[in-house]
């Protein structure tokens, strides 16, 4: 800072660097996709609409409609911990038209990072929303599992449309049963049952406001929900765990809980949920906090800059306990140097980063071995 003080009076110019930390991208903002009580116009179909609140939804939306899921997902979404959403209203989320006009529309819209499609499970139209979130590269799936009395049966409804839904990278959870709320639309008010993707995106939004984008939405409350639709065993969850179908349990003296946290995919690396996201969010975060460098000299000073601007946003990654190492190089490295940018690529206009990150996942399996001790000999049961 220059003393001003020991100068002449006068205009004086300070030049600020462009480059700065990285602020990290924003998450838990949801965009539920359906059918609104309330008549769209032609015009507004498709047209994603911010709300904050469920009295922003009622005033724009109208309210309750026994057997139509948006306004229970969306006031779920609210009562789970969400802030801020969007409503895009279509006339019907199994009309694939409709729903690609919609999709299209939420590219537009970049603050989003969790999609739904309350009480859509066609496996066909619901793989248009993996596609989406893949192509968009910041946000996840919440698809809704069908409804099914026998959820192991090869050919039941619910391990039929898994079948039909894969995502390499991991972009989308399938989550399952339905649940039981609340119905101020019945006469008298009673219950229903509605499919829980609204209450899992605001499950998402709460974690991710109290532990962080790296914490696994599960062991989560599902507030609202009074009962399920169908009560899982031990066996049966972990038949469901392993194909990748995210369960919401009942177990004694508790309300249902949310107890899965696996993505669609066939492979490891993108197996969970908070894994994707995570990755999702760094790629997001530093593709909006780098564009200063865009049109820079492409020089090693830029790459010094780059190095040290990426290794900060990531050290502090590392500080809330998103990465797994003793120190931040245990956690993550960043490279940028003329192996990786010979003077071909440097003369084709880029500038080539590469980063490697050591993510923490979920103690989904907690195994405690047990032992009975005399003080000699030890009997051991896992």
């Amino acid at each position: 800072m220059v003393d001003y003080e020991t100068k002449a009076p006068g205009v004086y110019i300070e030049e600020q660097p462009a480059t700065g930390p990285i602020t990290g991208a924003g998450t838990g903002t949801a965009a539920l996709i359906g059918t609104p009580v309330t008549s769209v116009p032609n015009t507004a179909l498709g047209i994603p609409v911010p709300i904050t609140n469920w009295t922003d939804y009622v005033t724009r939306f109208g309210t309750f409609k026994t057997n139509s899921p948006l306004p229970y997902a969306v006031r779920g979404f609210f009562d789970n911990g969400g802030a801020s959403a969007y409503v895009v209203p279509v006339k019907d989320t199994k009309d694939a038209t409709g729903m690609t006009a919609a999709l299209d529309r939420l590219t537009r819209v970049r603050e989003v990072n969790l999609v739904c499609a309350p009480g859509l499970v066609d496996a066909t139209v619901q793989s248009s929303l993996l596609t989406h979130c893949e192509a968009m590269g910041n946000r996840f799936a919440i698809l809704d599992g069908a409804t099914d009395t026998t959820p192991l049966k090869s050919d039941g409804a619910l391990q039929t449309q898994r079948g039909g839904l894969l995502s390499k990278g991991g972009w989308g959870g399938l989550y399952w049963p339905w649940i039981l709320v609340d119905d101020p639309a019945s006469t008298p008010p009673g219950t229903t049952f509605v499919p829980p993707s609204g209450h899992v995106a605001g499950i998402m939004a709460r974690v991710d406001g109290a532990v962080g984008v790296h914490g696994a939405p599960a062991n989560e409350v599902v507030r609202g929900a009074r009962d399920l639709s169908y009560t899982l065993n031990d066996t049966e969850q972990g038949a469901l765990n392993h194909a990748g179908v995210n369960a919401i349990r009942l177990f004694p003296g508790r309300p249902p809980i949310l107890w899965g946290a696996r993505t669609l995919t066939d492979g490891t690396a993108w197996r969970y949920v908070n894994v994707r996201r995570l990755v999702a969010y760094v790629e997001d975060s530093l593709l909006q906090g780098l564009g200063w460098a865009v049109f820079s000299p492409n020089t090693t000073s830029l790459w010094k800059t780059l190095d040290r601007t990426i290794s900060e946003f990531l050290t502090r990654i590392w500080q809330a306990g998103a990465l797994f190492g003793r120190t931040a190089k245990d956690a993550f490295y960043v490279r940028i140097d003329e192996e990786l940018n010979p003077a071909a690529v440097r003369n084709a206009g880029q500038v080539i980063v590469e980063i490697g990150l050591s993510p923490v996942r979920p103690a989904e399996f907690v195994v405690v071995r047990l032992g009975l001790w005399d003080g000699g000999s030890q009997a051991t049961e896992s």
